[in-house]
């Protein structure tokens, strides 16, 4: 997810048609930025705004341009990052990174035009959050910047994956944002933020060969192992808890902290094993479980509003 669709190719050379397109486009880490938007699409059930009608259309286009922009970026990381292969040369890279994007702005328009905002509401809001979300994407991925490769890059990554599809769909939905999207969405942001910090810990020692600083990388892995992973366990928890005060989410949300004891394990094999890939690797499929468990969680709970 920090080098999105950055694994290591298996087999390098073998990768060909779905596989490759799928494995470039950063099919694995999709759930990152999918769940967020969907969470923003059900939210209206709950926070009710004024003049709300749920627009199944408006849903399908931007969870549709939500994947177009994760896929477009990936490809264009591979891209600057020059991991091409003899199937997928930099042109084909660059080619399809072009296309997923140039069709996700087609898309945002066609939503932008729908869109029927409410009084007082700046009436380019949704365009202006589309260029938002271009620039956040170059910032993190292309030369010179390329916050992908500096510390600092997993806040970015984490609020523009765990946040910003989250106020798009909702967006989307009530034609207005409002100070309860954002704490709504600051759970997401954290559980995004954990599941990065747990992948750079595996991969610490080859981004260190290559050159690229991280969070983890300064702060050592012994501290970031252990007092980094516990501190985004309950600042995820602290932020739940926040939205649900709030009155951002549904009380029923707190069902989540029945999967604390996940959120232990991360925090306890973390601690004593952070130098041992192999178990990181398992920790790491239990931080995409603790994020789907609260993006869905979150999203149920909104939907099940109806229902009352």
């Amino acid at each position: 997810m920090t080098r999105v669709a950055q694994d290591n190719l298996p087999a390098g050379e073998t990768l060909e048609g779905i596989s490759g397109f799928l494995h470039f486009a950063g099919f694995r880490y999709w759930t990152a930025s999918l769940l967020p938007a969907l969470v923003g699409t059900t939210l209206p059930f709950w926070l009710r705004p004024p003049g709300f009608s749920f627009r199944w259309l408006g849903a399908i286009e931007f969870l549709f341009a939500t994947v177009l922009f994760h896929a477009g970026f990936s490809f264009l990381q591979a891209w600057f990052e020059k991991r091409f292969t003899t199937k997928w040369s930099r042109s084909r890279l660059l080619g399809y990174s072009c296309g997923c994007i140039v069709l996700a702005c087609l898309l945002g328009l066609l939503i932008n035009s729908d869109l029927h905002l409410n009084e007082y509401v700046y009436e380019n809001i949704f365009i202006a959050f589309g260029i938002s979300a271009i620039i956040v994407g170059l910032l993190y991925v292309a030369p010179p910047v390329s916050l992908s490769r500096r510390i600092g890059g997993e806040i970015v990554i984490s609020e523009g994956l765990g946040m910003m599809p989250v106020l798009g769909a909702y967006l989307v939905q009530a034609a207005d944002l409002t100070r309860t999207v954002y704490l709504a969405s600051l759970p997401l942001v954290v559980a995004t933020g954990l599941w990065v910090w747990i992948d750079e810990l595996i991969s610490r020692k080859d981004d260190e060969k290559i050159g690229r600083r991280t969070l983890v990388i300064d702060f050592g892995p012994q501290f970031s192992g252990r007092y980094g992973v516990l501190a985004l366990a309950l600042l995820l928890f602290a932020t739940l808890l926040i939205a649900v005060f709030s009155e951002s989410i549904n009380p029923l949300a707190l069902v989540t902290l029945l999967f604390g004891g996940l959120a232990w394990r991360i925090v306890t094999i973390s601690w004593t094993k952070h130098l041992c890939p192999e178990r990181m690797i398992a920790i790491r499929r239990n931080a995409f479980v603790l994020h789907f468990v609260i993006c869905s969680t979150v999203a149920m709970s909104s939907l099940l509003t109806q229902l009352a």
